[in-house]
């Protein structure tokens, strides 16, 4: 069994019930490839590939993945072995994460300095042509801040969480270089490690996990004066990381969880709404689980980085022996 999970007899009538729904709106044709495109499953990485963050998946099903210590993004195509799709550069030596602007033909990513071996390189954003694994777009960005997330927007602004000072930036198509729209200290960590996943709620608002302090916030950037409110949580939630939205408007959070060991998957439902919202967990067991991608039909990708080895004092040489990258039907609700 992959993860852990709670209740199997009230998740198996969930899925019963997903099921259901999805074959009586579609014709079943569409409804078989949608039961049989997500199965519960993982995808060792080749040997020597290590660290696996960022990730993205485009509408044929080619999976590309980045990681954390090396400047290779992999690819793999539906029924294909993985290849390296780019192999790094003086500019491309992290990937902690990749976003698919499919429209441009691009595939952007976060290249930061996160742990670094010998002499600091400057944080970078980058972004690649996804027709012939050239570099398309190489950027700093403003006062040396270190990128964490990305996301792209419909029309191909480009916005990034910057971890160090709080700040979020923004570029626009056409724009030489990434402007500061937003920061806030309470996007900031004294651990150095802030501001971490974004998600576009819609053209209004979008939310922001703070890797550090364990919170979540919306921040409504379409006003004039952007407004930076804290989504209501139970707990605080030990390294939100990757977010993405999923086809229900549910925010899934990423629960690193480096001192704790457990990292989970989590919903939060309606996360642009006021109040208490509810944590769902729908996997535990993971080992630090950093970011994900999800199609229109809930299938969902995630990347468990199992890095904590270099983050804990003493721990350095204990490098697992593989790293996975896995896939499952995400639920319409958690709740058992």
């Amino acid at each position: 069994m992959l993860y852990i999970m709670k209740h199997p007899p009230a998740r198996a009538a969930l899925t019963a019930l997903a099921f259901a729904i999805m074959t009586s709106a579609v014709p079943a044709s569409a409804a078989s490839a949608t039961a049989t495109i997500c199965t519960s499953t993982s995808l060792t990485l080749p040997p020597g590939e290590r660290y696996p963050n960022g990730i993205a998946r485009a509408s044929d099903g080619t999976l590309y993945v980045g990681l954390i210590t090396s400047g290779h993004i992999l690819r793999k195509r539906p029924n294909e072995d993985w290849e390296i799709f780019f192999a790094g550069a003086d500019t491309v030596f992290s990937s902690t994460t990749l976003r698919l602007d499919e429209q441009h033909g691009l595939l952007w990513g976060n290249s930061p300095d996160f742990l670094p071996a010998g002499q600091t390189r400057p944080h970078r954003i980058f972004a690649l042509n996804v027709s012939d694994a050239t570099i398309n777009r190489s950027l700093t960005l403003p006062e040396g801040g270190m990128g964490n997330d990305l996301v792209v927007a419909k029309d191909g602004t480009v916005y990034v969480t910057e971890t160090k000072a709080g700040n979020i930036m923004r570029l626009r198509p056409g724009e030489s270089e990434f402007k500061i729209i937003f920061r806030d200290k309470r996007l900031a960590d004294p651990s150095g490690l802030g501001a971490a996943g974004i998600v576009l709620i819609n053209d209004q608002s979008m939310a922001i996990s703070n890797f550090g302090s364990g919170k979540l916030y919306s921040l409504s950037y379409g006003e004039k004066t952007p407004r930076l409110l804290e989504i209501l949580l139970p707990r605080t939630i030990e390294n939100p990381d990757g977010m993405r939205l999923a086809p229900d408007g549910a925010l899934i959070v990423l629960e690193n969880g480096i001192k704790s060991g457990q990292g989970r998957i989590l919903r939060i439902a309606s996360p642009g709404t006021t109040g208490m919202h509810a944590i769902e967990v729908i996997r535990e067991g993971m080992e630090s689980p950093v970011n994900l991608d999800i199609t229109p039909q809930g299938c969902a990708f995630v990347s468990e980085s199992r890095i904590r080895h270099r983050l804990l004092p003493g721990r350095a040489a204990e490098v697992p022996d593989s790293f996975r990258i896995y896939q499952f039907q995400l639920p319409l609700s958690a709740t058992h």
